[in-house]
């Protein structure tokens, strides 16, 4: 059975090449909202980026080293968005070329790409923390170098069962501060990297804790 992913690496695209595909991925996430309801970056917070991008795209054409550092800066915030919302794409889909279509990214075929390869590392000491708040908790873990990525989820029930599990989000460092739990109930927590191909490594033991 061909398994599919989104592309999130857009680094290699020219200047040029860049504004378009973002926002066609905007207008498709807006027009299929009800397919990707917990995205990592709001819609408004990332037609905004678009925004910035376009703009500073335009103000480099006149030349200078101050709007080529703005250039550069926005673009990097935009890729950093496109790697984010891509990542969540490819957590909602599965596999499935359908559900990536609705969202306005470019798929491949996993079956038939080169290269890449899987993700190993697995989070350690994963642990909570009490938070600040009713209903409120950080997950930590030890991460395996600045700047990876890592999916979260949690659990309220049974943890052996898959289907008990709740993504809640892609953080980079080693921490994610969660909130909207039921005080004095008991969650658990999991974490795994999230490679630069959009792949995944494996689960990490999971942690629990009772939330105050």
């Amino acid at each position: 059975m061909d398994y599919f992913k989104a592309r999130v690496d857009y680094s290699k695209d020219p200047d040029g090449a860049l504004s378009g595909p973002a926002h066609n991925i905007h207008d498709k996430l807006v027009l299929n909202a009800a397919s990707f309801p917990a995205l990592p970056i709001t819609i408004a917070a990332f037609l905004a980026l678009i925004t910035t991008w376009d703009t500073a795209l335009g103000e480099s054409l006149k030349g200078g080293s101050d709007r080529t550092t703005i250039k550069n800066d926005a673009r990097d915030a935009l890729e950093n968005a496109l790697f984010k919302l891509g990542t969540y794409v490819n957590l909602v889909a599965d596999g499935n070329k359908a559900t990536i279509d609705l969202s306005g990214f470019d798929s491949y075929n996993t079956t038939h790409a080169v290269g890449g390869g899987g993700v190993s590392f697995v989070p350690q000491n994963v642990r909570w923390e009490d938070g600040n708040v009713a209903g409120a908790a950080t997950l930590r873990w030890k991460g395996d170098g600045k700047g990876s990525l890592y999916e979260v989820q949690t659990c309220t029930a049974d943890p052996t069962v898959e289907a008990n599990w709740t993504y809640r989000g892609s953080f980079s460092g080693g921490r994610a501060e969660l909130s909207g739990f039921t005080p004095g109930t008991i969650i658990w927590g999991r974490v795994r990297k999230i490679g630069t191909g959009g792949e995944v490594g494996g689960w990490s033991d999971p942690a629990q804790i009772r939330v105050g």
